[in-house]
C-alpha cells in the first residue's frame, strides 16, 4: 500500500484516511518504518540527499529552517551529511529573480520547492522561466561509477517565454565542458523523455509522457557498460553509451540548462545521489523509496467560463483561476486553468464565451424581442415552440467558433481538459417577468446540451457551476431565476451545482466603501465588484470541489481522505426555520455547514438583508417589511427585529434573505465563524493558498422564502 505523508503538524494520513500517527511529525522529521518503502538514505554510500516534500531541510537565507508553508527558500540542506546543499539558480543577472518558495500540497500531502510567478493569465500554477536548482559540482563522467535519482513535477508544458514554449525542458544538467544535458522532456504536445538528448543517437526512454504529471528517474552509469534508467521503478534502458568524457565532475543544474529562459518549469520534489553503480538489490530499495510519491499521469482542472458583463468582471477579479486552483486543491492536481474569451477581440468569424448585456435566449425584454434572431446564445423563433427545439444563437456560433473548427482559439488538448461549465450569469435574464420560470428553466437545460454536446460530454461528464441570482434591477425576476436554478440543481441528472449560495453580500463595482461600518455608496449596481466577486471564486471552490470528488477526479489526495466534517460542503450556514415569537420579533434557526457558531457583524446587526413578505406571494408581491436589527441568541438562533408589525397570520408571511434585488453589502451578512475553526488535519486551504482563503461563509440566500412559523424550533 501507498502511504502518503503530510505536512509538519500534522498528524500523518494513509491512502485509505485512517491515520497513522497519533500526533504530529516535528518539521523535518524522517518516519522510519510507516510506509510502504524506506528512505534513500537506508543505501550505503549516499553522497547527497535533498528533500523537498517536508520543510525540516528547507533552509531561509540565513541557513534556517522556513518558518512554513509559501516561505521563501535559500537552500536545500543535504540530508545525506556531506554538506553539499542545494541554491537556486537563475541566469538573468539584471532584473530581480521570482522567489524560491516551498509549496505545499504538490504532489498527495507532499510539498516540492519552486519558483512561481504571479503574472498567471489562464494556466496556473505558472513557474518562473528562469530558475532551477544548482549542485556546486557533481560527476556524469562515462569513466566514474554513480547513480543520479530525481523527483519531480511538471504542472503544464512550457509557457510565458520569449520563444521556446516549444523547445524541450531540460530536468538534469552539468555545466561539464560547453554544458550538457543529461534527461530532457519534450514540451508542447510532446510526449518524449530522452536521455543524452544531443548525442548522435538519443535514448528516448518513453513515448508517452503526460502532458502534467510527477515522475521518479533512476540513472546509473557503470563504467566501460553504460547507463542504466529506471523510470517510476521500471526499467526503460540499459548499457547506454555515456558520451562523455571519462570524468566530467562540474557544476549540476537540476530544471535548468543555463540558457535565457531555461527553465524547465517544473516542481522539484526530491533528488540523491551516490559515487558507486547500486546494485540490484539496493535498486530495489531506491524504487521502494518511491512509494511516499504518486507517480504518473497528473489531472489539470480547466473551468469553461459563460455568460455577460458579471461573467467579463469575474474573469477579471481572478475569480475563475481562484475557483479552479481550490478545486485542485481538493483534489491534488497538478493545475488549474480557466478557458474563455470576451467578445470584441476575435473577429471573422466572431469567437468568444462571454459578451456584455446578452442573455441565454431572446425572450429576456427589453433588449431581444422574440423571433428577431439577433444576439444571445439561444434563438426563441417567437412561435410558442419548446425551448428544447430552439437553435443556437449567433452568441452560440460565436462560442462554437471558439472552441471548435478550423478557426477555434481553444486546442483539442485545452478543450479536452475542460472539466466544468461555469456560469456566473443571471443579469438580463433575471428582468423576466416571475411567471416566466418555466420559460426560463428550459433555456437553460437548452443551452447547457447544446454545450456540452458541442464538446462531444454527457451531463455526467461536464457538470455545470451556477450562481444564486446577483441583486439586478427586479425583484420578482431575480426571484425567479434563484428558484429555477435551485430547481434545476435539485434534479441530480441535470449535473448543476450552485457554487455561491448567496451574491447579496456584496458591493456595486467601484463604490465607495467603508470596512469599518460595513457602508458602500455609488458605483455601477448592475455589476459586482472585483473583491466580492474573487471571493465567490473562493467560496466555491468548496462545492465544486466536493462535486469533483464526488464525480471520481481525485489526482494525487485520494477521495478517501476527505474529512467527514470541518470543511464547507453547502456554501454557508443555512436558515431552516423561522419563528414568530412576536409581530416584530423572528427567532432564525440556523444549520451550520463548516462553523459551529454565528457572526453578526456591521449592518447586519441593524437587520442589512432580513424581510418578509406580508401576504401575497413572489408572483404577487404582498408588503414587503425590512429588520431594523438582528442579533445572535445563540450559536444556532438569530433574533430579527421588524421595522413593523406583521398582520397576517404566520402561514401568509413569507420571509427572505435577502427579498429580490437587495443589496446586503461586502461584509454585511451573517457568517459562521468557519475561518476560526481549527482545520481538519491535512486540509488547511489558508495555509496552503494563502490568507485570502479563510473566510467566515455567508448565511445562504433564501432561494424559495420560508413560511413563518407559531413553533419555536
Amino acid at each position: 500500500m501507498v502511504m502518503l505523508f503530510n505536512q509538519p503538524g500534522s498528524p500523518l494520513m494513509s491512502g485509505s484516511g485512517k491515520r497513522v500517527l497519533i500526533g504530529a511529525l516535528p518539521a523535518g522529521a524522517v518516519p522510519t518504518g510507516l510506509f510502504a518503502g524506506p528512505y534513500p538514505s537506508a543505501i550505503s554510500g549516499l553522497s547527497g540527499w535533498w528533500d523537498a516534500g517536508l520543510l525540516g531541510s528547507l533552509l531561509d537565507g540565513s541557513g534556517n529552517p522556513v518558518g512554513g508553508s509559501n516561505s521563501v527558500v535559500g537552500s536545500l540542506q543535504d540530508k545525506s551529511g556531506a554538506g553539499m546543499a542545494l541554491t537556486p539558480y537563475h541566469v538573468s543577472a539584471d532584473t530581480a529573480p521570482v522567489a524560491t518558495l516551498a509549496v505545499p500540497r504538490v504532489n498527495g500531502f507532499l510539498g516540492a520547492v519552486g519558483a512561481p510567478d504571479a503574472s498567471i493569465v489562464h494556466y496556473g500554477p505558472s513557474l518562473d522561466p528562469d530558475w532551477g536548482l544548482s549542485h556546486p559540482g557533481l560527476e556524469f563522467g562515462a569513466g566514474q561509477a554513480w547513480t543520479r535519482y530525481l523527483v519531480w513535477t511538471r504542472p503544464n508544458w512550457r509557457q510565458g517565454t520569449y520563444y521556446v514554449d516549444q523547445s524541450p525542458i531540460p530536468l538534469i544538467h552539468t555545466l561539464s565542458g560547453a554544458g550538457v544535458t543529461i534527461l530532457q522532456a519534450d514540451s508542447s504536445q510532446g510526449s518524449n523523455l530522452t536521455l543524452f538528448p544531443t548525442a548522435a543517437s538519443p535514448t528516448v526512454l518513453t513515448a508517452n509522457l503526460a502532458r502534467r504529471h510527477t515522475h521518479a528517474v533512476i540513472l546509473r552509469n557503470t563504467p566501460g557498460v553504460g547507463v542504466d534508467v529506471w523510470l517510476d521503478g521500471v526499467q526503460v534502458a540499459s548499457a547506454v553509451a555515456n558520451p562523455l568524457p571519462a570524468s566530467a565532475k562540474a557544476q549540476l543544474l537540476w530544471l535548468h540548462d543555463a540558457t535565457i529562459q531555461g527553465s524547465a518549469q517544473c516542481w522539484f520534489h526530491e533528488a540523491a545521489c551516490w559515487e558507486r553503480a547500486l546494485s540490484s538489490t539496493d535498486m530495489q530499495t531506491l524504487i521502494a523509496a518511491q512509494g511516499r510519491w504518486v507517480l504518473g499521469a497528473r489531472r489539470g482542472v480547466n473551468l469553461l467560463v459563460m455568460g455577460q458583463s458579471n461573467a467579463a468582471w469575474f474573469i477579471n477579479a481572478g475569480a475563475p483561476l481562484a475557483l479552479a486552483q481550490g478545486v485542485a486543491w481538493y483534489l491534488g492536481a497538478a493545475s488549474y486553468a480557466y478557458t474563455a474569451e470576451i467578445s470584441g477581440t476575435y473577429l471573422s468569424p466572431a469567437r468568444y464565451s462571454v459578451i456584455s448585456g446578452h442573455p441565454i435566449s431572446n425572450s429576456s425584454p427589453p433588449l431581444f424581442p422574440p423571433g428577431t434572431g439577433s444576439g444571445t446564445f439561444l434563438t426563441n423563433p417567437g412561435d410558442g415552440s419548446d425551448p428544447s427545439t430552439w437553435s443556437g444563437g449567433p452568441d452560440f456560433a460565436a462560442l462554437s467558433a471558439y472552441l471548435t473548427g478550423g478557426s477555434a482559439l481553444v486546442s483539442s488538448v485545452d478543450e479536452a481538459d475542460i472539466t466544468f461549465l461555469l456560469w456566473p450569469w443571471s443579469e438580463q435574464d433575471s428582468t423576466m417577468p416571475y411567471a416566466n420560470k418555466a420559460l426560463y428553466k428550459a433555456t437553460v437545460l437548452r443551452l447547457l446540451a447544446l454545450t456540452r454536446a458541442l464538446l462531444g460530454r454527457t451531463a455526467v461528464q461536464l457538470p455545470l457551476l451556477a450562481w444564486n441570482a446577483i441583486p439586478y434591477e427586479t425583484a420578482g425576476g431575480v426571484q425567479m431565476v434563484r428558484e429555477a436554478i435551485e430547481d434545476l440543481a435539485s434534479v441530480a441528472a441535470n449535473n448543476i451545482t450552485i457554487f455561491a449560495a448567496q451574491t447579496a453580500d456584496s458591493n456595486p463595482l467601484n463604490s465607495t466603501y467603508d470596512a469599518t461600518t460595513g457602508m458602500f455608496t455609488g458605483g455601477d449596481p448592475e455589476h459586482r465588484d472585483e473583491v466580492d466577486l474573487l471571493r465567490y471564486g473562493r467560496v466555491g471552490a468548496h462545492a465544486a470541489g466536493r462535486l469533483a470528488i464526488a464525480s471520481g477526479w481525485s489526482d494525487s489526495i485520494p477521495a478517501s481522505t476527505l474529512p467527514a466534517a470541518g470543511l464547507p460542503a453547502k456554501g454557508g450556514p443555512q436558515i431552516s426555520h423561522v419563528y414568530r415569537a412576536s409581530n416584530t420579533e423572528l427567532i432564525l434557526t440556523v444549520t451550520h455547514d463548516s462553523g459551529d457558531d454565528l457572526i453578526v457583524p456591521l449592518q447586519a446587526l441593524n437587520g442589512a438583508g432580513f424581510a418578509v413578505m406580508d401576504g401575497g406571494s413572489v408572483a404577487s408581491p404582498g408588503t414587503i417589511i425590512t429588520a431594523v436589527a438582528a442579533a445572535r441568541v445563540d450559536a444556532t438562533h438569530i433574533a430579527v427585529t421588524l421595522a413593523q408589525a406583521i398582520s397576517n397570520p404566520s402561514a401568509a408571511v413569507l420571509f427572505f434573505y435577502p427579498y429580490g434585488s437587495t443589496q446586503i453589502g461586502r461584509g454585511d451578512a451573517v457568517t459562521d465563524n468557519s475561518a476560526l475553526r481549527a482545520a481538519p488535519a491535512n486540509w488547511n486551504i489558508a495555509n496552503d493558498l494563502g490568507s485570502g482563503w479563510a473566510i467566515n461563509m455567508p448565511l445562504q440566500a433564501t432561494t424559495y422564502p420560508i413560511n413563518l412559523s407559531d413553533v419555536p424550533a
